[in-house]
Parts: structure tokens; C-alpha cells; sequence
């Protein structure tokens, strides 16, 4: 999407945030709806393969992203890298600060933003991330 990125960055610096903090903490909230969404589906009793995330529809991870309470987008977390786990703290010190609130819930919303850019921009009605090219 053409543009967009520029836009989001100057997003950012209007709310006193710097793209090179605030893209990886946009990235890791996306992560973790999609993770929250496949332990559901497993929680379902669907087997963990990578369809899961496959047919993943873009419209389920940006309500996750904005809905979901955020103790269910850390929970069951698999053991990560040291680069991972930086980016999961710095996402819990957003949750649990209330001074960050403002800074959490205009990053999630520009996930489901994203999100909903992106699936707007694919020709099928109801893309999944299998649409993704």
C-alpha cells in the first residue's frame, strides 16, 4: 500500500513516538493477536499446523488486535528469542502502565487498521492470510 507507511510515521510523531520503537511494538501486537488466535483454535481441538494461520482471516486478527483483553494476547507464550522476548516486555510495560494506555490503544487500532487496509486491498471478499501474496 503505497503511502502508507509514510503515513503511519507521521502517525507516530504526532503522538511522540519514534517508527523505529513504535513499528516493532505495531509487529509484535499483530504477533500476538495471531498467536492469541491460534490457541484458540487449538484450544478447539484443531491439531497446530500452519494452516492454521493460513486460513487465519485478516478480519479475526484485527478484532483481536482492538478486542481482545490484552492478558489473553500474552497468555501461553512459547519460549522465545531474546530479540522476541524485548519486544513482548516492552508490549507488557505498555499493558500494565496506565500512563501508556493512550500509546497501547492507538498502536492496536493501527493494527486493526493495518489489517483492514490490507484485506480491503486483496480481490477476495473475505481474505484469509493464505491471500496474501
Amino acid at each position: 500500500m503505497p503511502g502508507e507507511r509514510a503515513r503511519r510515521h507521521r502517525r507516530y510523531g504526532n503522538w511522540s513516538m519514534h517508527p523505529a520503537s513504535a513499528d516493532p511494538l505495531l509487529e509484535t501486537l499483530l504477533a500476538l493477536s495471531m498467536h492469541s488466535l491460534v490457541l484458540d483454535a487449538v484450544s478447539d481441538g484443531r491439531p497446530w499446523t500452519a494452516d492454521l494461520i493460513d486460513h487465519m482471516r485478516l478480519a479475526d486478527i484485527a478484532h483481536a488486535a482492538t478486542e481482545r483483553p490484552s492478558h489473553e494476547l500474552l497468555a501461553g507464550l512459547p519460549q522465545l528469542s531474546d530479540g522476541e522476548q524485548l519486544r513482548v516486555d516492552a508490549v507488557k510495560i505498555l499493558i500494565y502502565d496506565d500512563a501508556s494506555a493512550l500509546p497501547l490503544g492507538r498502536l492496536r487500532e493501527t493494527v486493526r487498521i493495518t489489517v483492514i487496509q490490507l484485506a480491503s486491498s486483496l480481490p477476495t471478499a473475505d481474505p484469509g492470510c493464505c491471500d496474501i501474496e
